[in-house]
Order: structure tokens, then C-alpha cells, then sequence
């Protein structure tokens, strides 16, 4: 694991862009796994602005989004409905190379093709990802680790934070599971809040612990975790780098 604890937040975006666009100069068909967030916006935002200068090229890059709510199509919360807004398009990524689970289909079926559809892309090359305060990843929560695409009920806590009005509670949604995030060739994980400091220490201190979803993920032999010092919980960055090492 590599972990770079930056000055701040746009320092943290734009290490992680500087990640993705070196992937996608090595591989021109790169496959990535694609998160949604605060964060996100702002690093997308910083994508697009590379790809306007010309120095950033997705045109041939593929995209898997790491969730999807199950809310009706169109509904202004969806996460298809962020990806248009802030990625798909203004950064290169074409919207026809790139998938997200559809909410208006049987749902376990839905599953099924999600997964057939990554392998036929060969995997992810690279995941983004963030993490929950609870150390969950895409919507996998603490508990039972599932492998594959699933169906998941979000926690209250959770779903607060998103833009879902109440009768469409309780909220449920569509995960990449556990398994093609550990295929992924590379990992990339973003976090910039100190209320994520709990899920650092997890990962930085193991063990591996289903309570911590985050910390399933860190053995991957090739993991780029970023943080500012308030996720970091203050420590200075030779610190974190040495709990990491």
C-alpha cells in the first residue's frame, strides 16, 4: 500500500487526477471503476479541466459506476443522473463506453449481467474509490463481506446524506461487491474529511475486519490511498507513511 498524505484537499484532487491520467496514458482502454461523492465532483471537475487542455484522453476508456440507487429512472438523486452532470462527456469518458446498474430492472438479474459485464471487460484496471465514515466502499456495509453485485439496503445514517426525499425510504441500491475490487490491477482511495479518520485507522492498524469493509482492501498489491491531515487524523505524513509501509 502507498498512502500520500497532502496539504489539503485540491492537493489531494489533483494527485489523484495526476493517477488517472497517468493510467490512461499507459492504457488508452483503460477500465475503470467509478465512484460518486462530494469528493468526486471536485475531481471530476479536475478532469475535465485536463481534458479541455488536452491533457487527459478518456475517449477509449471504459467505465463501471460502483453503485447505483434504486430509485425511479430520471429521479434528479440517481446516481446515473451524477454521472451526467459531472463526469460522463466533460471529461472525455463517452457516455455509450460507460455502464451503471440499471434501477428499472429485476434487480437480481440486474446483478448477474453487472457482473458479466465487468469480466467481459477484462476487470477494472482502476477502481476509485472513497470511504464511509464507516469504512464502507461502493455500498459495501460493515458485515457479512459479499463478493459479488448485490442488492443492499442503506443505513439510514447514510442515506441522510443523500438527496432522497422520505417516501422513498427505506432506501435501496445496487453495489460492485468486494470481488472486483480485489481483481482491480490498481486502487485508488480518496479521503479528505476528518470523519473518515476512524476508517483510516482501520485500514492503516488492520486487521482485516468485516466491520470495516475498507479494510478487506488492503492487501491489494497495488493500493494509492490519498488523504489530507484531517483524514489522516493529524499525524504527520512520514507517520501515516510508515503505519502503511
Amino acid at each position: 500500500m502507498k498512502v500520500r498524505v497532502l496539504a489539503d484537499f485540491g492537493a489531494v484532487v489533483r494527485a489523484a487526477a495526476d493517477l488517472v491520467a497517468e493510467a490512461a496514458a499507459e492504457d488508452p482502454e483503460l477500465v475503470l471503476g467509478l465512484p460518486t461523492g462530494r469528493t468526486m465532483v471536485s475531481l471530476y471537475r479536475e478532469l475535465a479541466r485536463r481534458h479541455r487542455a488536452g491533457a487527459l484522453d478518456l475517449r477509449g476508456a471504459r467505465g463501471f459506476n460502483l453503485d447505483e440507487l434504486l430509485l425511479p429512472p430520471g429521479h434528479p438523486a440517481s446516481f446515473r443522473g451524477f454521472m451526467e452532470r459531472h463526469a460522463w462527456g466533460r471529461t472525455g469518458l463517452d457516455p455509450e463506453r460507460c455502464d451503471v446498474p440499471d434501477p428499472a430492472a429485476d434487480p437480481q438479474a440486474e446483478c448477474a449481467r453487472y457482473d458479466r459485464a465487468i469480466a467481459d471487460a477484462g476487470g477494472l484496471d482502476l477502481a476509485i474509490l472513497g470511504v464511509g465514515a464507516d469504512g464502507h466502499v461502493a455500498y459495501n456495509l460493515p458485515g457479512e463481506p459479499v463478493e459479488t453485485t448485490h442488492v443492499v439496503r442503506v443505513p439510514p445514517e447514510v442515506a441522510d446524506t443523500l438527496d432522497v426525499p422520505a417516501d422513498r425510504r427505506p432506501l435501496r441500491a445496487i453495489s460492485m461487491g468486494l470481488g472486483p475490487l480485489r481483481d482491480a490491477r490498481r486502487l485508488l482511495l480518496l479521503a479528505t474529511t476528518a470523519e473518515k479518520a476512524p476508517a483510516v485507522r482501520a485500514l492503516r492498524d488492520g486487521p482485516e475486519d468485516p466491520a470495516w469493509p475498507c479494510t478487506l482492501l488492503r492487501g491489494h498489491p497495488r493500493f494509492d490511498v490519498i488523504l489530507t491531515p484531517a483524514a489522516a487524523e493529524g499525524n504527520p505524513p512520514q507517520a501515516i507513511a510508515a503505519a502503511f509501509s
